[in-house]
Order: structure tokens, then C-alpha cells, then sequence
């Protein structure tokens, strides 16, 4: 696969995501098919929108041949991989915080009044639950499945591990540009968890990896964002930067194995993970 298409196949799964929930918006909006009290589970067309436009794109460009007993299979995975993704997944939490606090951290410099606004939680309502559902569910599968399994495999095999792994976290980053601040965020965790695949030529492990960051990111969330007032109070002093260097130290430990095992292969024209 050419860097070209993989792009291009990124922005059409975009193009077929919003053309899914446009149709749901004019469906819903200006028909008036439905009740007044569906508006509360509104976030449901979100879910089936990213289902619809993932397995079209799985049907017409990749047509994978599952086998659902051999990914079942959990005796094939080895737990001493466990504790590499726990430690990524808070080495994450805080290697990313200033990237996703540029804004905070603008406005901290250059104006004398600084109020840093919350993300509060509104209970366990319908929309948390289809938002849940789908940063736990459908996300981590579907997007590792494409990034990973899909895209990153066939850019290797033309390009080599190193492009492949550059442009597949690149067009993973892509699809999470709601806000330019989550842009590096998620590119560095693309970077890993094309990693990791790689290692352990495991779709699962990645597939895992993406459950726990999701997981901690909504736990937080639900604690009403105690652990993000925290942080933003220390008013990006010392202890601050501090915490962004020990998740950079986190990450690189539970990175360093699947790392050292890829650098060798860095440069090869194909590499090809079976899973």
C-alpha cells in the first residue's frame, strides 16, 4: 500500500463516518420520525455510525478472514506483557498532559487572569453510557483493527516497519482531530501500539492497551476531573514538568522491550506480523 492510499482510505472512512451521521441528523431532525424522549439517546447514532463506516471499509478494501476461536483463544496471550501496558498507560496519562493543556498553558503565560475550565460529570445518564460504550467497545477494536492490522501491515509491506509505522499513527491521529491538541496525543500512541503489534504480532495486545487508556481517561472523568484540577492548580510549576518527565519515563520503560525488538527490524522493505 502506497502512503498516498493510506491517507486517502483514512479520509474516506472519515467522509463515510459523517455521511452516516448526517443522515441520521436529517433523519431525525427534519422528518421528525421520532419521539421527543429518543433526544436523551441521541448518542447511539455516534456508535452505529463508526460500526457502519469501519465495516464498509473492512468489506470493499480489506476483507479480513477472521478466525474467531483464534482470537478467543486468551491461553495464546502471555501475561508478563500485563505490566509493560499498565506502565504505558499512566506514562501516557502524563507524557501527554502538556500537549493537551497548550491552551491552558498559553493562556497561564500571557494573560495576568487564568481560569481553567472542567469537563464536569452529569451522572450516568443514556449519552455516557453510549459514549462509554463506544471509547470502550467499538473504538479499541475497530481502530485497532484498521490502524494496525490493516494499514500498518500493508504500508510495511511496501514502504518498510519504520514509514509504515509513521504514516499508520499519523492517519490514526488523523480521525481524532476534534481538537489539534489531542493531534500529538494520539500519534505517540499510535507509534506504540503499532509497536507492540509488531512485537507480539498479537492484534489483542494493542486492542487491550487501547481498553485501559480509554478506561482510565472516562474513570477520571467520572471522578469529575479531580485528578486534572490537581495538576492544573500546581499552576505548571516544577512538579508539573516533573510529572510530564516521569510519564515519559514510564512510557519508555514499558515501550523498551517492544522497541528493542523493532529497531532491528527498522529499514527492512517487509516485515509481516501474523496474527
Amino acid at each position: 500500500m502506497t502512503i498516498l492510499k493510506a491517507i486517502l482510505l483514512t479520509l474516506l472512512l472519515i467522509f463515510l463516518f459523517s455521511l452516516t451521521q448526517l443522515s441520521f441528523v436529517l433523519l431525525i431532525y427534519k422528518t421528525e420520525l421520532l419521539p421527543e424522549y429518543f433526544e436523551e439517546h441521541i448518542l447511539i447514532t455516534t456508535s452505529i455510525s463508526f460500526i457502519v463506516a469501519y465495516l464498509a471499509m473492512f468489506k470493499y478494501f480489506w476483507k479480513p478472514k477472521l478466525n474467531i476461536n483464534k482470537a478467543l483463544d486468551i491461553k495464546s496471550y502471555n501475561p508478563k506483557f500485563l505490566p509493560s501496558l499498565i506502565l504505558i498507560v499512566f506514562g501516557l496519562q502524563f507524557l501527554d498532559r502538556p500537549f493537551w493543556d497548550l491552551g491552558k498553558i498559553w493562556n497561564y503565560f500571557n494573560y495576568s487572569e487564568f481560569e481553567p475550565e472542567f469537563s464536569t460529570f452529569k451522572g450516568f445518564s443514556p449519552a455516557f453510557f453510549y459514549q462509554s460504550f463506544s471509547m470502550l467497545i467499538i473504538a479499541p477494536i475497530l481502530e485497532e483493527l484498521f490502524f494496525r492490522k490493516f494499514l500498518l501491515k500493508k504500508l510495511m509491506i511496501k514502504n518498510g516497519q519504520k514509514v509504515g509505522i509513521i504514516i499508520s499513527s499519523f492517519c490514526f491521529a488523523i480521525i481524532h482531530i476534534e481538537t489539534p491538541y489531542n493531534l500529538i496525543p494520539t500519534f505517540i500512541f499510535g507509534i506504540i501500539s503499532s509497536l507492540i503489534f509488531i512485537k507480539t504480532k498479537k492484534i489483542g495486545y494493542s486492542i487491550f492497551l487501547h481498553f485501559l487508556v480509554n478506561l482510565l481517561v472516562q474513570t477520571l472523568y467520572v471522578f469529575d476531573s479531580t485528578f486534572d484540577r490537581w495538576l492544573l492548580d500546581l499552576n505548571f510549576n516544577y512538579i508539573y514538568w516533573i510529572m510530564f518527565i516521569v510519564g515519559i519515563g514510564l512510557t519508555f520503560i514499558g515501550t523498551k522491550n517492544y522497541w528493542q525488538h523493532c529497531i532491528k527490524k527498522i529499514g527492512q522493505v517487509s516485515a509481516k506480523p501474523n496474527v
